[in-house]
């Protein structure tokens, strides 16, 4: 009988009879894998478990942990944990993974301790689970707690926990506790190895990325196309062109030539170094491109100033069937920002609103600056105002928009509000309010921002002085403008 017979008088129900048939551990098991994407359903199932009295088997208390968990019912997953006195490590797992999947981070340590003081044995996911939880909470002290304690019971030789160590202590920006980690695994594989090479690229040490490359191929280890991706971004971050083309060489010599995500990488690195030939010469010989290669390539012609070439990139994009994203219209509409191309920009606005992609701070944030350097103030303060999401960078978009279209009363206006709201200013917002200061000639409100500069520790920011001086001589404070200079040239 199929469990469609739940439905008795518009309501779900599950008749004895129709279990009677399948009241073992494995035949609910077997029915919550098959009815497991209706809450309602599993409850069901999991009311007759309690009654045919097979509620204390652990592993059909960890399927329904499971269950309940992917439904996102943590209280109903917990309920079934908690009655049982001596859970085995695999249940526990299993609530451990149903709170880190829901980013449940804290409860997923607060077990984890549990554990712990509960002298329960720990494996391998145990303390990968709890050291994911630290990497979402960025919880240091935690996460070396959990790491002393891999170390302690001998699991670091695991090569999965071993690269996780190093990635939790490169998110932290701890790149020498992570080096010393990688210092202690004496069996590394391919993926330790990358974890710690691209945590030097996160810190921009690039000797330090090649250096590691060359004693992973002295280890004998193959370079795996996240290697060689690595490599690639530490070039056109250091603007190495001649290391950048060796590396390209070593590409071709892996035989990773067609590989989409390495070629991909190339056309960023020859675009962020201003070799939009070169780019355009490995995007046009790729042999499959997906969307991230196309947005990559017009990314790159945009930012070196071809935007032609990026609207051009854009109609092949569509006509090749591969579709586009946000990540594509972010690009063209900072096109059209460069160029002041208003119309083109309002095509995009209107492509925007038409895929539903208006609520996206990113693209909002873009379409703001594109009217503000078109001089469309209105239109620009009209999307602004009409954002349910705003962060630092938008009200830095509209307060600049505001100051450079002459209306510099109403820049300080925002930023008033932007205050008030309690949003955090940064130094562009900053700058931005202090030539505001020096149009309208204030020296009152440019005082006020200094005086804000002074408490966020700004003062020795060279662009935020030279704003500074400027502003003081524009409202006939000479001598505070001299001060300030004197003060810069002294540090």
């Amino acid at each position: 009988m199929s469990l469609y017979a739940f439905s008795t008088n518009n309501t779900y129900s599950i008749t004895n009879a129709q279990f009677n048939l399948s009241a073992t551990v494995q035949g609910f098991l077997s029915l919550l894998q098959k009815y497991s994407k209706s809450l309602i359903w599993v409850k069901s199932i999991h009311a007759q478990i309690i009654t045919n009295c097979v509620a204390i088997d652990q592993s059909l208390g960890t399927k329904l942990i499971r269950t309940y968990s992917d439904l996102s019912s943590l209280d109903d997953a917990r309920s079934v944990f908690d009655q049982f006195s001596q859970p085995r490590t695999f249940l526990c797992n299993a609530m451990l993974s149903g709170y880190l999947r829901n980013e449940r981070h804290r409860e997923t340590l607060d077990l984890f301790r549990m554990m712990g003081s509960c002298n329960l044995e720990f494996d391998s996911y145990t303390f990968n689970y709890a050291l994911k939880a630290c990497m979402g909470l960025s919880d240091y002290e935690m996460g070396m707690e959990v790491i002393k304690s891999i170390v302690c019971k001998k699991m670091d030789k695991e090569k999965y926990l071993a690269s996780l160590m190093i990635n939790f202590l490169v998110k932290l920006r701890k790149i020498g506790d992570a080096r010393r980690v990688f210092d202690m695994i004496s069996e590394r594989d391919v993926v330790c190895w990358n974890s710690m090479i691209g945590g030097y690229v996160q810190s921009g040490q690039f000797d330090e990325v090649f250096d590691m490359f060359f004693r992973m191929r002295d280890s004998g280890i193959t370079p795996s196309p996240i290697t060689m991706v690595s490599l690639i971004q530490a070039c056109g971050r250091s603007g190495d062109m001649e290391i950048g083309k060796c590396v390209h060489g070593c590409v071709l010599e892996f035989g990773m030539g067609e590989d989409t995500f390495v070629l991909s990488a190339l056309v960023d690195m020859y675009s962020n170094m201003g070799d939009i030939g070169y780019a355009h010469l490995v995007f046009e010989t790729m042999p499959m491109r997906n969307l991230v290669s196309w947005n990559t390539m017009i990314s790159g012609c945009i930012q070196n100033g071809l935007v032609h070439e990026s609207f051009s990139l854009f109609r092949r994009l569509v006509t090749s069937g591969c579709g586009f994203d946000s990540g594509t219209i972010v690009s063209l509409i900072q096109g059209c920002a460069l160029t002041a191309d208003m119309e083109s920009g309002k095509i995009l606005h209107g492509c925007v609103i038409r895929r539903g992609f208006e609520l996206n701070l990113i693209i909002s944030t873009a379409i703001i600056d594109l009217y503000s350097k078109c001089g469309a103030i209105e239109q620009a303060t009209f999307v602004f105002d009409r954002m349910k999401e705003r962060n630092v960078i938008t009200w830095t978009a509209m307060l600049v928009g505001l100051a450079q279209n002459g209306s510099a009363g109403d820049a300080m206006k925002l930023f008033h509000r932007m205050q008030a709201e309690g949003v955090v200013a940064n130094s562009v917002t900053l700058v931005s309010l202090v030539h505001s200061c020096a149009y309208v000639g204030s020296p009152k409100e440019g005082r006020s921002t200094h005086a804000y500069l002074i408490r966020r520790g700004y003062t020795f920011d060279i662009v935020v002085t030279t704003a500074l001086i400027d502003m003081y001589a524009k409202c006939g404070k000479i001598n505070s403008a001299e001060f300030i200079q004197c003060i810069v040239c002294f540090v």
